[in-house]
């Protein structure tokens, strides 16, 4: 609005414009072609198929045991499914399934820094982190994004006697490094 209302108090300009020539452009016909190539069609075999022999339905034998199976007579169900060490099958050790990278803290990231914390928690019996404590450290700054990290990881229980129970006292060992 401002600058309709300055150039309303100017004078028009009336210096000579300059006259750009007109571009004529011949009438051409533009032609565009598609070749589309179409498979050959096949040949047909004129031939009649074979001819199937008829069945003499009315000399069947009705006790015939023309491909009949037996059933096995016993099946052995003593399997030992055990893994060893008074393991059963169903039974396992916690592991890892998801572990969530570290964001790298900003004060260490602007000094060049890097380091390594050693973490220890539990893992519960639905798989996730609880109380996660550092143990060991080479720089505080990177304690607590070692400890949101590790509170995102997810395990698969360990399992004794077909029951998920919690394990105390895992530790793992998060590490900062910058890329070269």
């Amino acid at each position: 609005m401002v600058t309709l209302i300055e150039f309303a108090d100017r004078d028009l300009d009336k210096s000579p414009l300059v006259k750009l020539p007109d571009v004529f452009m011949p009438e051409a016909e533009i032609r565009t072609q598609r070749s589309v190539e179409k498979p050959e069609k096949p040949q047909l075999d004129d031939t009649p198929p074979p001819e199937v022999p008829q069945q003499a339905f009315d000399q069947i034998d009705g006790n015939a045991t023309v491909g009949q199976l037996a059933a096995p007579q016993e099946v052995a169900t003593n399997l030992d499914l055990s893994i060893g060490g008074g393991l059963s099958a169903s039974d396992g050790e916690y592991l890892p399934i998801v572990k969530v990278a570290p964001r790298y803290p900003r004060a260490a990231l602007s000094r060049g820094l890097e380091g390594e914390v050693v973490l220890e928690y539990t893992v519960t019996r639905s798989g996730t982190v609880r109380d996660p404590v550092v143990i060991e450290s080479t720089n505080s700054v990177f304690n607590s994004s070692a400890i949101d990290s590790a509170s995102r990881y997810k395990y698969k229980p360990r399992v004794e006697n077909g029951e998920p129970i919690e394990v105390p006292g895992v530790r793992t060992r998060v590490v900062f490094r910058l890329q070269k």
